[in-house]
């Protein structure tokens, strides 16, 4: 005698979670809310790692800019502490040095996707993010020198100052296209079946 595989589906169960899909697929703003709140995990992974999106090490602090008084008169405390760590060798870790930029990515879901970056036009956030995601050269665009705090707290006089790429975004240059790493894509998809799962009721298994 043959056997037989008999598959019974409650359909109660089975229609409740495909009502619960269809109703994902309406409004996809919280599932593409899913996936920017683990791309901006990604992005917060690069600064306190000082590693590329790609794992390469970020250019170590040459020294810290020490931080003066409310009057810009003499070194605050903070700033007494950054000349003690620069003269130790140790000025910490690049981009650590308040947070805001950090602090300033953002992600905004939409019904199509979202869009993950800096708050660069508002007061909390940091118009100089494409200056150390891609690296620049600085010139005066006043009078001979840049002028700025050296490790001790002293004036340094520069013609020219070049701040190496430190990339916290998966972007090689500013006319290349977004490339999730795998590690990043690996991400993306994760954050998507979790969002449909817990839509389906089956929790956050994936």
């Amino acid at each position: 005698m043959a056997s037989r595989l008999i598959i019974r589906v409650q359909r109660s169960g089975a229609d409740s979670a495909l009502e619960k899909l269809r109703r994902v697929s309406a409004d996809m703003r919280p599932v593409y809310g899913a996936v920017g709140r683990a791309m901006l995990t990604r992005v917060q992974m690069c600064f306190r790692s000082a590693k590329s999106p790609w794992g390469d090490p970020w250019a170590p602090l040459r020294f810290r800019a020490i931080r003066r008084n409310n009057e810009g008169t003499s070194a605050s405390r903070t700033g007494r502490q950054q000349a003690l760590e620069n003269a130790r060798g140790t000025p910490g870790q690049p981009l650590r040095d308040t947070g805001r930029l950090m602090r300033s990515f953002v992600s905004e879901p939409d019904a199509t996707g979202v869009t993950v970056g800096t708050k660069a036009r508002t007061k909390s956030g940091a118009p100089y993010a494409a200056v150390h995601q891609f690296g620049a050269t600085i010139f005066p665009k006043k009078g001979r020198f840049l002028v700025f705090p050296g490790p001790d707290g002293g004036l340094i006089f520069a013609k020219r100052v070049t701040i190496p790429a430190r990339p916290f975004f998966p972007q090689r240059s500013r006319s290349a296209p977004v490339i999730l790493p795998p590690a990043w894509a690996r991400s993306a998809v994760q954050a998507l079946r979790a969002a449909y799962l817990r839509a389906a009721g089956a929790g956050d298994r994936v």
